[in-house]
């Protein structure tokens, strides 16, 4: 059976004093807090994704044990120390209600060239790792953690007046999800009705739903069913009955992120990551302000690479997640920005802090920006330049 890929165990980079991330926020009276990662914590960085993504993955067996809750809190504030951030300005940051974690494009790579240092970045769940942190420093009121990515894009401010529903089970999935409840909620949710700026893609085959893609000018989209990770496991020996399992396995066997869609000649398409951004962004002129992943691994590649491309907002997950509490989250997500007009990332917070706290513990939902809310949206002259432009079902 194809694995996960994992990122490289050891990185490394040209210049050691080259920024890789920036974690910034406002203070009192709007004093600036910032914080760099620079290239020389690689090692760092691999290793903490490959631990707090494990972590994460396990929090089943921890998040109701305030024991363990509290250990990784201090865990949290070790590994950023590790990184150059002292407990100091975690305090600070504990301070705030609003933290942006800025990730450069550039370019570097593992020592071994196996993997990107921005995808290995993209792994780690900085959600969690702020708020843990900042808890154990004594913050007490909501936190949000929004990911830029500068694209350059205009920031998505008015209700959209068009929305493109796209939901995919195609051939052995279509007898484990459906999606009328999904539909249902999401369509109160946007204030659009079918045929009346409200459009679904119901399962449609590649072509079809590039077509559909390109005739119109969509300002959102909301994308939902199973990754390519979720299909092995939902189905046994799922890959060995898919013709195009070259997509998204590798020569070394592992599982690269993506969507299983309808092929034209194929019943079940797995589409990789990248593929699948190049799909969604098909549009004739300009790009949707905002595309929702309702998929599992979606938020550390397929919702960056989203933003990377010119789309101003995307939210994804970066492992998996309860499939109710994922419909409650973007119906509250788009209820929030549609029916209360609230801004995106305004939104976001309003829909994290609707949901259950203790059952959503570890959860990471992310969501990625095109344009910085905190600090400039391009880089310094020490940074590399900026990007241009169930019920799905029951289980």
């Amino acid at each position: 059976m194809a694995t996960r890929s994992p990122p490289s165990r050891t990185a490394g980079a040209p210049r050691a004093d080259e920024r890789l991330i920036a974690i910034r926020a406002q203070g009192e009276d709007k004093e600036p807090i910032e914080e760099f990662v620079l290239a020389k914590a690689g090692p760092i960085i691999v290793r903490m994704a490959m631990q707090w993504g494990y972590i994460l993955r396990v929090r089943t067996r921890w998040a109701a044990d305030e024991d363990m809750r509290d250990n990784f809190r201090e865990k949290a504030i070790n590994d950023f120390k590790d990184l150059g951030i002292e407990p100091d300005a975690i305090q600070r940051f504990a301070s705030v209600k609003h933290i942006e974690v800025q990730l450069y494009d550039s370019g570097l790579k593992t020592e071994d060239g196996t993997a990107l240092l921005l995808d290995v970045a993209s792994e780690i769940p900085w959600e969690y790792l702020l708020s843990a942190a900042t808890q154990k420093a004594g913050r007490f009121e909501s936190l949000l953690v929004t990911r830029c990515l500068a694209n350059e894009s205009d920031v998505a401010r008015a209700k959209p007046s068009n929305f493109l529903f796209v939901e995919s089970a195609p051939g052995r999935i279509e007898q484990i999800y459906y999606f009328e409840d999904e539909e249902t909620r999401l369509s109160a949710a946007v204030k659009l009705k079918e045929n009346h700026g409200l459009t679904f893609s119901r399962t449609e085959p590649f072509a079809k739903l590039l077509g559909k893609i390109r005739d119109t000018d969509w300002k959102a989209m909301h994308v939902t069913g199973v990754d390519t990770h979720q299909a092995a496991w939902l189905i046994e020996d799922f890959y060995s009955g898919v013709k195009k399992k070259g997509e998204v396995i590798d020569k070394t066997d592992r599982l690269q992120d993506g969507m299983v869609l309808r092929g034209d000649q194929d019943r079940e398409l797995p589409v990789r990551y990248d593929k699948l951004a190049d799909l969604l962004l098909q549009s004739k002129k300009k790009q949707p302000g905002v595309i929702s992943l309702n998929l599992y691994y979606s938020g550390a590649r397929t919702a960056r690479e989203l933003v990377k491309r010119g789309v101003y907002a995307a939210v994804g997950f970066l492992d998996e997640i309860d499939d109710e509490f994922a419909e409650l989250f973007f119906q509250a997500f788009y209820w929030a920005w549609c029916h209360d007009n609230q801004s995106i990332p305004d939104a976001f917070l309003d829909a994290w802090s609707a949901m259950d706290g203790d059952r959503m513990h570890g959860t990471s939902i992310v969501i990625w920006l095109g344009r910085s809310m905190l600090g400039p949206s391009d880089t310094s002259a020490n940074g590399p330049e900026p990007v241009k432009k169930t019920r799905r079902g029951g289980r």
